[in-house]
């Protein structure tokens, strides 16, 4: 097994995504990568040390802004980019994990050193497609469908970029939590955590329902790693029906508190639903909607 050490911080390196592939491409599977990189958090606590807790907010504001959100809108991208170049990057830890897996790494280890965060990868594969959805504010997010087919579904990204190929990785890490969402996910971002609780993430997907990708009432489109944790016979079944905007999960009285349940609930809205279409979806969304306003349901 060899290991290749990056020994610059990956924050300095242009073209990061393109020197991970190329680092890839001196590897064999089962080789070993191994560097370091500041993250966004990191340079926020350094702010809060050195300044009061006005100013150092003030700083922390604007960094973000100008770091993080300019280079991914269309309108001011190519004016960072400009004045910026390709170095001194600010990653949050999601997106410095997320760029590496997408590489065709598997994250072995990491661990902060002082500010710096410090990676040990394995080579798993050829390095996975760019997606160009993964720094814009609204995400196409590839999700099993009706038949197997795999359907993009439209978001607002309420998660770090480069999250989705950090979907293994939290599973193995973390499992899941009550409501079948993973615990401790990190890759949330502040926005996340304000639009979730009220269902504003998802207002994109309103495209999915008018292109017929969805309906209005029916299980969620899942990602094929979430998708492959369900038993091949609740997997038949899901891929039966076309998936839907509000899932059965919200006309249950007690929450499905863990992945058996949850395939429990959607067993008992799928075998329904196949029987009597109309009559099912009439009665989950009135009783959805009952469950929200007065038995204060919200989202995970």
């Amino acid at each position: 097994m060899n290991t290749f050490v990056i020994k610059e911080r990956l924050n300095h390196i242009p073209h990061v995504n393109s020197y991970l592939d190329a680092v890839n491409g001196q590897l064999e599977l089962g080789d070993r990568m191994e560097c370091h990189a500041l993250t966004s958090m990191s340079e926020r606590r350094a702010v809060r040390r050195k300044y009061s807790k006005f100013i150092s907010r003030v700083i922390n504001f604007w960094a973000y802004m100008w770091h993080d959100v300019c280079p991914k809108i269309r309108i001011t991208r190519k004016l960072y980019f400009l004045l910026a170049g390709e170095k001194h990057r600010m990653y949050s830890r999601t997106e410095i994990l997320g760029r590496i897996c997408r590489a065709g790494f598997r994250i072995v280890d990491e661990a902060y050193k002082g500010p710096a965060l410090c990676i040990t990868a394995e080579k798993v594969s050829e390095p996975l497609p760019r997606n160009k959805t993964c720094v814009s504010p609204i995400v196409k997010l590839p999700r099993v469908g009706k038949d197997g087919k795999i359907v993009g579904i439209y978001k607002f990204r309420t998660m770090h970029s480069y999250a989705q190929y950090l979907q293994q990785y939290i599973y193995e890490r973390n499992h899941l939590r009550e409501g079948g969402k993973f615990k401790n996910d990190f890759r949330v971002n502040i926005w996340g955590k304000i639009l979730r609780p009220l269902w504003l993430d998802e207002l994109p997907m309103l495209w999915n329902w008018i292109k017929g990708d969805l309906k209005l009432v029916g299980v969620r489109p899942l990602s094929e790693q979430y998708f492959s944790l369900y038993s091949p016979e609740m997997q038949q079944l899901r891929t039966s029906v076309k998936p839907g905007l509000i899932p059965p999960f919200y006309y249950e009285k007690q929450t499905p508190k863990d992945l058996d349940a949850i395939q429990a609930s959607e067993r008992r809205y799928l075998e329904a639903y196949i029987k009597h279409p109309f009559r099912t979806d009439w009665r989950y969304f009135w009783g959805t909607v009952a469950n929200i306003l007065f038995g204060r349901k919200h989202s995970y």
